[in-house]
């Protein structure tokens, strides 16, 4: 039962996703935020024979933007995200990102270990869905937040960006410990690279899918950066009797 309501949610959150991107249609209070926890690099697990070429742009980049306030839900599986109007990459793959993960000071617990999902839509082609990825989460203390930093998604999945105007949402799932998660905002609306609307993404069991203001402010922006790197041909591993073969 549970799984079939994530899923719902899901289809529910992509069908809003065609919603005009910037347009608030609700406000959400902000909570503190009491520490930072030093981020986490996880460099997925590529493929055989995977080779990734050197040239790399970051596309998008809000990380410079201070953390102003905390968002989070009782619903383990609530969905955060935020429009990107990238800079660079178009027609590029993903390959790294860096996003955050807030555990609320009101959690009964501290995460023990979760596992976050990526996705990526495309604004510009009616939010139709790209790719993503997944990638797992260590501890994090009650009323903190930790940036985390994902390398090698080119190696494990190809996510191309079809467009400058993506939505990128993240998901948790498997949450061992805590038992109120969410994100952090900025109240800033001025990213190192790229731009961004005013509000962010949000759907969770008692906030419709759309497009959210914390209460009072003119800008509630997410914590992103994007890279990207040109599309290159896999290579594949050969032994010395298949290359000795060759010179026959």
């Amino acid at each position: 039962m549970k799984k079939n309501a994530i899923v719902s949610r899901l289809a529910i959150a992509t069908l809003a996703i065609g919603l005009l991107a910037g347009a608030a249609v609700a406000t959400e209070i902000g909570e503190p935020v009491l520490g930072v926890q030093e981020g986490t690099t996880v460099r997925l697990t590529p493929t055989v024979g995977h080779t990734s070429s050197a040239a790399t742009s970051i596309a998008y980049d809000s990380t410079n933007q201070a953390v102003s306030a905390g968002t989070s839900s009782t619903d383990l599986a609530a969905v955060y995200g935020d429009e990107l109007l990238l800079a660079a990459g178009f027609g590029e793959n993903v390959s790294a990102m860096k996003f955050a993960v807030f555990c609320s000071g009101t959690s009964v617990a501290a995460l023990t270990s979760a596992t976050e999902t990526i996705r990526f839509y495309d604004l510009a082609n009616a939010g139709a869905y790209i790719g993503g990825f997944s990638a797992t989460l260590g501890a994090l203390p009650k009323g903190s937040y930790s940036i985390y930093t994902m390398t090698g998604i080119d190696g494990v999945t190809t996510i191309g960006m079809p467009s400058g105007d993506i939505l990128v949402t993240q998901q948790l799932s498997n949450v061992v410990g805590a038992t109120r998660m969410g994100t952090v905002i900025s109240y800033a609306n001025a990213p190192a690279v790229g731009s961004t609307n005013a509000s962010f993404y949000m759907s969770n069991v008692a906030a419709a899918a759309g497009w959210y203001l914390i209460t009072g402010q003119t800008y509630s922006n997410m914590q992103y950066e994007l890279e990207t790197v040109q599309t290159v041909v896999p290579t594949e591993s050969q032994t010395w009797g298949a290359l000795k073969a060759e010179f026959r």
